[in-house]
């Protein structure tokens, strides 16, 4: 058995019998696993691939009536961070060097892990979000499936447990909505101030080539 098919079966402990896995929610299993994948570093292009996108917020605030923020204001708060630090800091942290030539280093390091930290909490929103969209349309397609007419309606004329699910989902999608317009705003910031898009930091561990060929010489010999 797969670990899309025991994983599902697991879930389903809470019925007498654990329906069969169909081809289709494995694969849908196996989709939404991929998609929400723990990252070590995330860039906001794993952000936007998971958070809701301006027509998705749009639908779940009108129907939910959840508030989601002012997109410009949002994304001119990510923007402003990064530039009002960089007005702030600029004698401090951007140095002269012996050639009269600026150095950004120190800068540069510095407002990337701002950076790095925005994004880093907007994908953790925006993977929350997805796991929990995905597992409320699990519920909806077995739900579909499994129940009868009578007992669509939740008890007393409440929420099901698809209701339930649908909404705690979509309760997450303005805190995935704003974080990531606001990351986007500071990668925007970094990309007008250094010339380039901000990406993860990730230390470098590839050996050179002469180091690699004298290990392939120690191994052939020692």
């Amino acid at each position: 058995m797969s670990d899309a098919t025991n994983t599902i079966a697991q879930n389903s402990a809470d019925h007498k019998a654990a329906p069969k896995s169909s081809p289709a929610s494995v694969r849908r299993f196996n989709e939404a696993r991929e998609r929400t994948k723990a990252i070590s570093a995330p860039t906001l292009a794993d952000v936007l691939r998971l958070a809701p996108n301006d027509d998705k917020i749009s639908a779940i605030v009108q129907h939910f009536g959840f508030e989601a923020g002012d997109h410009d204001e949002l994304l001119g708060a990510g923007l402003n961070l990064i530039r009002d630090q960089y007005a702030l800091l600029e004698d401090v942290l951007v140095v002269t060097d012996f050639r009269g030539e600026r150095n950004f280093k120190a800068m540069e390091m510095h407002l990337g892990r701002l950076v790095d930290g925005l994004i880093r909490s907007a994908y953790g929103a925006a993977n929350f979000y997805e796991t929990k969209r995905q597992l409320a349309r699990d519920e909806q397609n077995a739900f579909s499936n499994e129940s009868r007419d009578e007992d669509r309606q939740g008890i007393d004329g409440g929420e099901n447990r698809v209701d339930r699910a649908v909404r705690f989902a979509a309760q997450q999608a303005p805190k995935a909505y704003a974080l990531a317009i606001m990351a986007t705003g500071a990668c925007d910031a970094y990309r007008d101030i250094f010339g380039e898009d901000w990406k993860p930091y990730t230390k470098d561990n590839a050996r050179s080539l002469t180091e690699n060929v004298r290990a392939a010489q120690w191994g052939a010999v020692l």
